[in-house]
């Protein structure tokens, strides 16, 4: 365990500098303009070179094209910029407001060429923006900035070459699937490949430790032995996209060179400087100070985000990559605690710098998300020590100094191994931040990582991906959002016998399972259901390989494979399957819903008799309408069993299912030759697909939100420890792909209102009663984390217990609040279901359901119920 030198682990005497708060009040305030810079670059290179006519693109193809790019991208060291000159429409929506922005970032280069960037990538979803180029701007969600000359450019010379190149066009070409037809559906599955192939954590320690320069050199001796074709053309793309970073942060430093020979200020000019003589070492040699390890960092990630659309791509265990460093430099003086926060600060906004390209249609299911660049903090090392260490607390500082949506941070906690101390700083980042960090259980996630075969060395060196997924930081390439699964379909196509409501009665979707007006027992109910399963399971997992083999074809990933474990060795592309761990995940949204269903339909049709089938059916087609008593009946928990209250009929329907799709994905062998995990997350999903299904069994009526994650049904679950002893006694090696399990705590005592007041005399006094609320609440909320993570038998050595935890802890009024007046909670941070989100950009059905979620008071572990927030459209 490394030495913990802080003494105040709260850090609570450091707080934002001047630079930092007029970053983060220019990132707030500005507008995310469509940069069309990469695929301006990236078209002319593929029609130059004639990439368009050739039956694939091969890895050195796509590493030239990288090239080109990076060494012909815009070197921004630091924006400058007046929003006052912006055309006038895209001043007339909501919160784009004229201002000024002076960069002053001790990081130079950015995802894109804006200050705020949305980045577009025509091989993936960029073109389904065409019919909104001149419209943009003005749309109602999340409006993006686009300038007439840009629009014209997209819609002339750079989209109409793409029409048949996008991965899902040439996947339709190629293979004609039938599965698209399902796909394409909406309801059924939703598959990303056509949108990215992020979903992965790079291994930046390389780059740190020996500089790129190393790595190409390691790529060229492999070259000059390697016998097959395909390694030697696979080496040459290694140099060939790396020598691109590096001449992309030489041309970063020429301009932070000219940039400072213009600058009269002599604090600015030094700065510029610094960051020229920064950048010309790295990232090609290895990093000797904290603030080069940063930069490295920066300048792949840059790199990536050109060559992949950056969807749950994530960053790491930056805490343990970069410790040695910070050490280092604080033994030698070289920098204090408030540089290293100051630092991270930056570097948290660069993350930020983009926000993901969605049409106007896909803001109903992924309206709010950011990139979900997720970083990881704390935890075992690879031996299960403590790796717990003083720049954990730093980024937990710079996390909650900053309340930004991107990076997602996440804090791994190992009970019986880590500190009380530690846990406790969690929560009380988590009540200070309001949604942030997520907080993950090693032990679970370690039983369910081996339960698959990693190595027990592999799996304590996680880190988490996107939204909850944990992968080997560095060797999974594991795709953990490659299929997300509504599960509630399943159960339609079971209860229609193959058909769905929402696709028409008279056609066939799947197969005939039987009627289950004829079905006499459950069992009989369940069987089908699991035929049904296993049939829309091969279906997702087979167009998932279709697309998967697309992307080998034509989008191989040399940047990505540099910088991970197992590629250079093997002398292939980790989309060949180069990566030590080949994986693909599924994530499946409707859990609890489903699970409710099945026990009501356990309960009242087949144990209790008290409706029929066919007159089940006739209330669910009626959306209850005429049918009163059996709504409240089956919306009742001390009636009906339903997940998240200890009952045995509901847990064992949970728990059945959990093995049921694990068991079917399972079987699956993915196009890289690995298996398929799955997990229980739902991004803005549960949301999205429910606004298309229809009423269910469990008492939810027609178009209503699903629930998020691995979470119970909202206000069903009275008690707080019954419902985190329901989840926390689910097999968690059956949820290798993440689960996320959302709660909501009311705020019972003010974290903007220190201990230490200053009266009106400038007499300091002490607010006895606010501290002791605090103290007992935080006393609470890290007992129930223990509790939850120790699981229901209260066994930490058994390697149960729940995986997962993320709380939203603001009061309901202003979450009411903040829907009437969104300008007044512009930062408002909100956990959605794995990823953080500024509650004003969800949708009106997204913030319904955040708000309805059941919500705790700690001390009484009681849940506070309000009337059901209507739904609403948003104010301007």
């Amino acid at each position: 365990m490394p030495d913990i030198i802080i003494k105040d682990l709260s850090l609570k005497d450091y707080n934002l500098t001047e630079r930092v708060k007029n970053l983060k009040d220019a990132y707030f305030k500005a507008i995310p303009e469509v940069c069309i810079e990469r695929p301006r670059l990236i078209t002319r290179y593929h029609l130059e070179n004639e990439l368009f006519e050739k039956s694939s693109i091969s890895v050195l193809d796509k590493a030239k094209a990288y090239r080109f790019a990076l060494e012909n991208r815009t070197p921004v060291v630091r924006h400058t910029k007046s929003y006052e000159n912006l055309s006038p429409q895209s001043l007339s929506v909501e919160g784009m407001i004229p201002f000024e922005i002076k960069d002053t970032s001790l990081f130079a280069g950015s995802t894109t060429s804006k200050f705020k960037g949305v980045p577009l990538y025509p091989e993936f979803l960029a073109l389904a923006l065409w019919p909104e180029l001149w419209t943009i701007s003005k749309r109602k969600s999340n409006p993006f900035y686009l300038s007439e000359e840009d629009a014209k450019e997209l819609n002339y010379n750079i989209f109409p070459h793409w029409m048949e190149n996008t991965i899902q066009e040439l996947a339709r070409k190629k293979y004609r699937p039938p599965e698209m037809k399902v796909f394409e559906r909406l309801v059924f599955f939703l598959a990303s490949k056509p949108n990215c192939i992020s979903h992965t954590l790079p291994d930046f320690s390389k780059a740190i430790n020996k500089g790129l320069r190393a790595v190409i050199n390691e790529a060229n001796e492999k070259r000059a032995s390697a016998k097959l074709d395909s390694q030697i053309e696979f080496y040459s793309a290694i140099a060939e996209s790396l020598e691109g970073i590096i001449s992309y942060s030489r041309n970063l430093a020429i301009a932070a060179k000219k940039t400072a020979e213009k600058e009269s200020d002599p604090v600015l000019k030094k700065e510029l400087l610094d960051i020229a003589g920064i950048n010309t070492r790295v990232p090609e040699f290895p990093a000797r100070t904290f603030r080069e390890g940063l930069t490295t960092v920066w300048l792949c990630w840059t790199a990536i985000h050109l060559e992949n659309p950056n969807v749950g791509m994530s960053l790491g265990r930056l805490d343990q990559v970069l410790y040695e460093l910070y050490l280092s430099d604080i033994d030698n003086e070289v920098i204090s605690i408030a540089d290293a926060i100051e630092l991270l600060c930056c570097l948290w906004l660069k993350i930020g710098d983009h926000v993901p390209t969605i049409p106007e249609a896909g803001e109903q299911l992924f309206g709010g998300t950011g990139s979900n660049q997720a970083i990881t903090i704390g935890g075992v090392d690879k031996n299960g020590n403590d790796a717990v260490n003083d720049l954990t607390y730093i980024m937990l500082r710079a996390t909650e100094l900053m309340k930004l949506r991107d990076p997602n941070l996440n804090a791994r906690y190992y009970p019986g191994v880590s500190s009380k101390e530690y846990l406790e700083r969690l929560c009380d980042a988590n009540v200070n931040t309001g949604a942030t960090p997520a907080l993950h259980n090693d032990k679970a996630v370690i039983k369910a990582l081996t339960s698959k075969g990693d190595s027990i060395e592999h799996a304590r060196d996680y880190g988490v991906i996107g939204c909850v997924e944990p992968g080997s930081n560095g060797r999974a390439y594991g795709a953990t959002g490659a299929i997300l699964f509504n599960l509630t379909s399943v159960l339609e196509l079971t209860l229609y016998n193959g058909r769905h409501r929402h696709t028409g009665m008279d056609v066939l979707i799947s197969k005939e399972t039987g009627d289950p007006k004829n079905f006499t027992s459950f069992d009989e109910f369940k069987n089908a259901f699991a035929e049904q399963g296993r049939w829309l399971v091969e279906q997702a997992a087979s167009l998932n390989n279709i697309f998967g083999r697309i992307h080998q074809d034509f989008y191989p990933t040399p940047i990505l494979s540099a910088l991970f474990e197992g590629p250079i060795e093997k002398g292939k592309d980790i989309i060949q399957g180069g990566a030590v761990i080949n994986s693909s995940g599924a994530t499946i949204i409707g859990l609890a819903d489903v699970a409710d269903s099945l026990s009501a339909i356990q309960k009242v049709v087949f144990e209790e008799k008290i409706i029929s089938f066919a007159g089940l059916l006739d209330a669910l087609n009626k959306n209850f309408e005429g049918y009163p008593n059996l709504y409240c009946l089956l919306n009742n928990p001390f009636k009906i069993p339903k997940y998240g209250n200890e009952d045995t009929i509901a847990d064992a329907n949970v728990q059945w299912i959990i093995e049921l799709m694990d068991k079917s994905f399972g079987e699956k062998e993915n196009y890289r030759g690995g298996k398929y995990r799955v997990g229980y997350w739902t991004m803005t999903n549960h949301a999205g697909f429910g606004r298309l299904m229809k009423a269910m069994p469990n008492g939810r009526k027609a178009h209503k939100n699903f629930t998020s994650g691995i979470t119970p049904v909202s206000a069903v679950t009275p008690v707080l420890t019954k419902a985190l002893n329901s989840i926390a006694k689910q097999p968690v090696e059956c949820l290798s792909n993440g689960v996320a399990l959302n709660l909501k705590y009311t705020p019972e005592y003010n974290p903007l209102n220190p201990p230490l007041l200053r009266g009106n005399e400038g007499v300091v006094s002490f607010d006895k009663e606010n501290e002791k609320k605090r103290y007992m609440m935080l006393e609470n909320f890290a007992a129930s984390v223990r509790a939850y993570f120790d699981g229901a038998d209260g066994d930490m050595d058994s390697g149960n217990g729940g995986m997962e935890i993320q709380f939203n802890i603001t009061t309901h009024d202003t979450f009411v609040d903040a829907v009437k007046h969104p300008k007044n909670h512009l930062d408002l941070l909100v956990r959605v279901s794995g990823y953080t989100a500024y509650f004003k950009d969800l949708n009106p059905q997204m913030q319904k359901e955040i708000i309805d979620r059941t919500e705790y008071l700690l001390s009484t572990g009681r849940a506070v119920y309000y009337e059901p927030f209507p739904l609403q459209t948003k104010t301007k």
